[in-house]
Parts: C-alpha cells; sequence; structure tokens
C-alpha cells in the first residue's frame, strides 16, 4: 500500500516538474523576451527551407534598411534574406557569417561592415550584442560566442533569460504586436516582409554633404583596435577553412563632416579586406556615382529610404549575376507562393511609403522623422488597409 502511495507521489511530483519546466520554456521561448523587429527578422531567416536562399547579406540596420529582399525575387528570381540585427558589434560578423552557412550554404554571402567602423570608445553594448545572439539557436556557435564575449558571472543570463527578462511582464499588452506576428511567422514559416523594414522619409541634410567628392579619395585612419582585431579573425576563418563565397560592401551613407573619419577607416577596411584576396564594393566612395541621391534617397544621415532601397536592390542583383554568377534556386509550388505573397506585401510597403514621403514634403517635413513601416501587427494592419484603398490587387480577399 505504502508502495503505491511514493509511485503516486513520485508520478504527481515528476508531473508537477515537467509542468514547470514546460512553463518555463514556453515563457522564455515566447513571452519574458526580447520581443522586437530584430527577433521577428532572425526567426524569419531560420524558419525559411534550409539551402532555399541563394543569397544572405550580413550585418546592421543599414542591411535591412537598404536591401528589398521580395524586390530581388520578382524582378531578378533571386531568393535572398537580411540577416541583420541593429548595431551588430564587430564580434558578431563571424558568428553571423558561421550561423549563415550553418543554415542556408547560399551561393553567396554579402557582408556589410558597418561593425568593423566603431571606434573604440563608441563600442556596441550588451543590448546589440542581445539583439543579435538571444535570437539565434543554441547551438555550439552560441555558446562560443557567449564564453568567447561576457565574463563568468553574466553568462548564467543567456541560459536562463527569465534572469534578465523577468521584468518585462510590464511590457504587454504593447509586446503583444510583436508576440502574436512572431507566432504567425511560425506557423506559415517564412516571414510577410523577408526581414524588410523602412522608414517613410525624405531626409535633406544640412550643410555641406561630400558625397560627390569622395571617389578618387584613399585616404585611411586606424582602425579602432577592438574592430581590427576581429575583422581579422573573421577574414582569417574564412582563409584557412576556403570560404570563397563571400563578398564585401559598405553601403551608401551620406557624408558629412563629422562623418569623414568613418569614411577613412572604411577605406583601410577596405585594403584590409583585399589584402586577403576578397572583394571590397564600397558604395559609400561611389554612391554618387552609381546614382545614390543625399537628398532623395535617405531617411536618415545613414539609412537609405525606399527608393535609396529600390536603386541598392537593383544595383546589388545585376552583380550577383553578372560578376557572381548566382543563379536562382529551383523552388516548390509552396516556396513560389510564399514568396509572392511578399512581394506583394513590398509592393504595399512601396506605395504606403511613397505616400507618407509625399505628405511629409508638402508638409516641409524634411528633416529626421518619418513613419516606420517594419513587420509588426500595426505596420501590417496599416500597409493593408491602405492598398486596399488603392492597390487591392494587392490583397488575397
Amino acid at each position: 500500500m505504502k508502495k503505491k502511495l511514493y509511485i503516486s507521489r513520485a508520478v504527481k511530483l515528476i508531473s508537477f516538474a515537467l509542468v514547470v519546466l514546460m512553463l518555463t520554456y514556453l515563457l522564455q521561448a515566447f513571452v519574458l523576451k526580447r520581443n522586437d523587429n530584430n527577433t521577428l527578422r532572425m526567426d524569419g531567416f531560420f524558419v525559411e527551407d534550409k539551402d532555399s536562399l541563394d543569397v544572405v547579406v550580413i550585418g546592421a540596420s543599414d542591411v535591412y534598411a537598404g536591401f528589398a529582399s521580395p524586390l530581388a525575387y520578382d524582378k531578378y528570381g533571386i531568393t535572398s534574406y537580411p540577416f541583420a540585427t541593429m548595431s551588430a558589434p564587430p564580434q558578431a560578423v563571424l558568428y553571423q557569417i558561421r550561423e549563415v552557412i550553418k543554415n542556408q550554404h547560399p551561393q553567396l554571402i554579402l557582408v556589410e561592415v558597418n561593425a568593423f567602423t566603431y571606434k573604440d570608445n563608441d563600442l556596441p553594448t550588451e543590448p546589440s550584442h542581445r539583439m543579435f545572439i538571444d535570437n539565434v539557436p543554441r547551438d555550439e556557435i552560441w555558446r562560443e560566442y557567449i564564453e568567447k564575449t561576457f565574463p563568468e558571472d553574466k553568462r548564467l543570463e543567456f541560459y536562463f533569460p527569465l534572469i534578465k527578462y523577468h521584468g518585462s511582464w510590464s511590457d504587454y499588452p504593447w509586446k503583444f504586436k510583436f508576440l502574436a506576428t512572431d507566432l504567425a511567422l511560425r506557423q506559415r514559416g517564412y516571414s510577410l516582409f523577408r526581414g524588410f523594414k523602412t522608414v517613410a522619409n525624405e531626409f535633406h541634410p544640412t550643410g555641406p554633404v561630400y558625397n560627390d567628392q569622395v571617389a578618387d579619395n584613399n585616404e585611411t585612419m586606424p582602425i579602432g583596435a577592438t574592430g581590427e582585431k576581429y575583422l581579422k579573425e573573421m577574414l582569417d576563418y574564412l582563409s584557412e577553412n576556403n570560404i570563397k563565397n563571400v563578398v564585401f560592401t559598405r553601403f551608401p551613407h551620406i557624408i558629412d563632416k563629422d562623418s569623414f573619419t568613418r569614411f577613412k577607416r572604411t577605406n583601410a577596411i577596405g585594403n584590409m579586406i583585399e589584402s586577403y584576396g576578397y572583394d571590397f564594393i564600397n558604395l559609400e566612395r561611389y554612391g554618387s556615382q552609381e546614382g545614390f541621391d543625399p537628398n532623395k534617397d535617405y531617411y536618415n544621415w545613414d539609412h537609405l529610404n525606399i527608393y535609396g532601397s529600390e536603386k541598392l536592390t537593383h544595383y546589388f542583383c545585376k552583380k550577383f549575376i553578372d560578376e557572381y554568377g548566382v543563379t536562382p534556386s529551383t523552388l516548390t509550388e509552396k516556396q513560389k507562393e510564399g514568396w509572392e505573397k511578399s512581394v506583394n506585401y513590398y509592393y504595399m510597403i512601396y506605395y504606403y511609403s511613397q505616400e507618407m514621403i509625399k505628405r511629409r514634403i508638402k508638409l516641409g517635413k524634411t528633416d529626421n522623422g518619418g513613419t516606420t513601416v517594419s513587420e509588426d501587427d500595426k505596420s501590417i494592419y496599416t500597409i493593408e488597409k491602405y492598398a486596399r484603398k488603392t492597390h487591392p490587387e494587392l490583397l488575397d480577399e
């Protein structure tokens, strides 16, 4: 009799422990965690069908604002994705590349080098690291990044996010706009926007800019010690592992007096990259020659708007095909349907952003600002509502 009682109690205790573990997992995986556009973009990459992407673009916010994967598919048949998080630190780039190779094996990886341009007194802090590492699978790459980047007394927070984010209950119900979108994304199996994000604004810089004067400027400045260390580490890894399908770039930015030193550090970064035998496409230097207009194609000093993004996507897709031999993969009918749906959402974003920019210009608003369009419930509802009135053919209704 007592034996049966002990067994019954043991079963109840084990069941209770399993329920607690399951609830803890669900809270950490979906609720008490960082939920934002970086989370959605990263989750969108990892739910893409394995080996279905022709190109992956690595970097920070200039990448997901600058390269529009749905447009690349619509006009060139290329499947691509921006594997990028805001203010990505220099430590992250090698691990971004390794995650991409592990999950996709694309024909080409394009790496934007913003992470290596930071001065040592201006490096991204822990939240920027977390935007990347909190949103990748808990594999050997994840563990190695944590062990190499953070002191031992900080690592437990990465294994148990509840320690770090236990107070994030207060972010709800506002955060549900990201949580609901994330759950829908996972169920669908792809991101509607394919990682793209923009701000509907046409920025007109005040004061002198130098974009049309730098094409022949070879001046360099020393890279920050941290940036140089991790740039070399990443290039050594690629070289030692005979990884050849990587091309580096600097996306266009508005260059003024304050950012000119960063421009010179970028020249130094390019020199190091080329010394390893890799291509470096410096559109910060040659952007004006390629048609990027500082008074039309940006939403602030450092990010392209919908018009600049359109130009950049066309520019690189032509290079992918003509110079690097990228050929569109054969997709299943289901995959084609998903990409065609993303194309429709891209044009909803485009037409809505175009209208908001016109309204801002009419009001004389050409400074920093504008309407953010990102993959969350609020933005999706807004662009769908606008399309319903102006371009109903884009909606499956």
